[in-house]
C-alpha cells in the first residue's frame, strides 16, 4: 500500500513542475517583448533607479542646452576665432604665410626663439607657436590688450574721435587720406613682402579732441589731408629721425613730421616721439608729443 502512494505522490509533484514554469516562463516573456517594460520602471526595473537616471538625464541636457547657448553668445566664437590655450594646436590654416607677423615688434611682443613665429589670426590676436607643429607656447589676445590700453589711455581712438573726419569728410582730400582709409583702421598688409611673408602692416592715424585741435590749428580741409599723410607714413615706416615733408599747392601752406623715437611703454605697446613743424602764411607752428599703437593697429596720437 506505501508502494502506491508514494507513486501518486512523485507524479503530482512532476506535473506541478511544468505549470509553476509556465507561470514564470510568460512573465519573463512579457517583459522582454516590450521594450518599454524597463524604461517604465528605470535601469534594472527600480523605480528609484529610474528616478535618479531620470534626474542626471535632465540635468545632462540642461547643461548641454546652456553650453551651446553660451557658445552663440561667444563673440571669439561667432566670429570663427575659438580662444585657444597654450598647448593647443593651431589649425593648419593658420600655418600659410599669410599669418606669420613679422611686426611682432609694432605690438610690443617678444622676439620669437629659434624654432617658434608669432601668428596672428583675422581677429587680431597673436600666438607664438612651433614652426614645425603648430603647438601655441604664448599668447596676446586682442580683447586683453583692449582693456589694457582703456588703462593706460582712458578709452580708445576711432576716426569719429578726430575732428578732421568730422569736419572735412565731404571736403576735397587730395591726398587720399580719407578715400584711402589712412584715418582710422587698418589698409594691409604693405606690398612687395619677401617670401609671402606677412609683411609691415600700413596703420591708421587718429588725432582725437584737443590735441588734433593743437595740431591742425589754422589749417584748411586740403592741408590737413597732406598733413595726415605725413603722419602715417613717419609713424608705419619705423625709421628714427626721418624727415616727412608735404605742401599744399593751392595755398602754399607746408609742413615737416619727424618721429624722434620708437619704444614700448609700460603696456608694452609700441610708441613715438614726434615733433611737427607747420609753415603758414611763413610763419612757423612747432608742436610735440608721443602716439602710441593701439591693439588694432591704428596710431592715435594722444598728446
Amino acid at each position: 500500500m506505501k508502494r502506491p502512494i508514494s507513486a501518486l505522490i512523485a507524479l503530482t509533484l512532476l506535473a506541478g513542475t511544468p505549470v509553476m514554469a509556465q507561470r514564470e516562463f510568460p512573465g519573463q516573456q512579457g517583459q522582454n517583448s516590450n521594450p518599454r517594460a524597463d524604461d517604465r520602471d528605470g535601469p534594472g526595473g527600480n523605480r528609484n533607479d529610474r528616478d535618479r537616471y531620470d534626474r542626471d538625464r535632465n540635468d545632462r541636457d540642461r547643461n548641454d542646452q546652456s553650453a551651446n547657448r553660451n557658445r552663440r553668445d561667444d563673440p571669439s566664437v561667432r566670429a570663427g576665432n575659438p580662444r585657444w590655450s597654450r598647448g593647443d594646436r593651431l589649425p593648419d590654416q593658420f600655418r600659410q604665410n599669410r599669418y606669420v607677423a613679422n611686426d611682432w615688434r609694432d605690438h610690443g611682443l617678444r622676439q620669437p626663439p629659434r624654432g617658434y613665429h608669432w601668428v596672428r589670426n583675422d581677429n587680431n590676436d597673436f600666438f607664438l607657436v612651433a614652426i614645425s607643429t603648430g603647438l601655441i607656447s604664448e599668447l596676446a589676445y586682442r580683447d586683453d590688450r583692449d582693456q589694457m590700453w582703456r588703462q593706460r589711455y582712458s578709452g580708445g581712438y576711432s576716426y569719429n574721435n578726430d575732428s578732421y573726419y568730422r569736419e572735412c569728410r565731404n571736403s576735397p582730400d587730395p591726398a587720399g587720406i580719407i578715400a584711402g582709409a589712412l584715418l582710422g583702421g587698418l589698409l594691409g598688409n604693405a606690398a612687395g613682402n619677401s617670401g609671402g611673408r606677412t609683411g609691415t602692416t600700413v596703420a591708421g592715424v587718429v588725432v582725437g579732441g584737443a590735441v588734433g585741435a593743437a595740431l591742425t590749428n589754422n589749417l584748411n580741409c586740403e592741408d590737413r589731408s597732406y598733413a595726415y599723410k605725413t603722419y602715417a607714413e613717419g609713424f608705419n615706416a619705423g625709421r628714427p629721425n626721418a624727415v616727412y615733408r608735404w605742401q599744399n599747392p593751392r595755398d602754399d601752406h607746408r609742413g615737416e613730421f619727424r618721429v624722434g623715437t620708437y619704444y614700448n611703454d609700460g603696456g608694452g605697446f609700441r610708441c613715438a616721439n614726434y615733433t611737427q613743424s607747420v609753415y603758414v602764411q611763413g610763419r612757423p607752428q612747432v608742436a610735440r608729443g608721443k602716439a602710441c599703437r593701439q591693439p588694432d593697429g591704428t596710431w592715435a596720437i594722444i598728446s
